[in-house]
């Protein structure tokens, strides 16, 4: 008997101490090295709190874009459309959130991504892409995209990916 109640302890314990995790989606128009860095940076607790009160004009919560309902269901998202201009070319960016459920009290509703797309002209030169893949509000063994560098080399983007694990198990921010 005493080891089922250490047991139910301990879980009760560790469930008290669950992390917090925080996302930020960005963009930075990097005139000096001539590039476009798409950016999402994650952390947990403290650092991922100091995190959103850090963030610069060109950084969003996915939170803040989505419009809730009463009912505190998902009624729409918003999509940050901005511009950078850089010596090849005028780029478009759309940022936006892909919320875990439309139901934020349900199952996976406290989870929340965000994608990317950019344009050059008229030609999508990173397609509607999700920043987490394979990872979900139960962070399966997916990856997750910090940075995505794009220059003047059509095509030729430098993407950083990180595992999703290293997002459970680190709480520094992730970048």
């Amino acid at each position: 008997m005493r080891s089922i109640l250490f047991l139910f302890l301990s879980l009760l314990a560790n469930a008290a101490h669950a992390d917090a995790f925080y996302k930020l989606v960005g963009y930075k128009c990097d005139r000096q090295s001539d590039r476009l860095v798409l950016t999402y940076d994650a952390a947990a607790n403290g650092a991922g709190q100091t995190m959103l009160e850090e963030k610069t004009e060109t950084q969003w919560d996915p939170w803040t874009l989505i419009q809730m309902n009463s009912e505190g269901k998902v009624e729409s998202t918003n999509t940050v459309r901005k511009t950078c201009k850089l010596s090849h070319g005028l780029y478009s960016i759309e940022l936006g959130p892909i919320p875990g459920s439309p139901n934020t009290e349900g199952r996976c509703g406290a989870w929340i991504s965000a994608w990317a797309q950019v344009r050059r002209g008229k030609n999508v030169i990173y397609p509607r892409t999700d920043f987490e893949s394979g990872v979900g509000c139960f962070y399966a063994n997916g990856e997750i995209t910090t940075r995505v560098e794009i220059g003047p080399d059509r095509g030729r983007h430098k993407i950083t990916k990180h595992p999703a694990e290293q997002l459970l198990s680190d709480t520094t921010p992730l970048r």
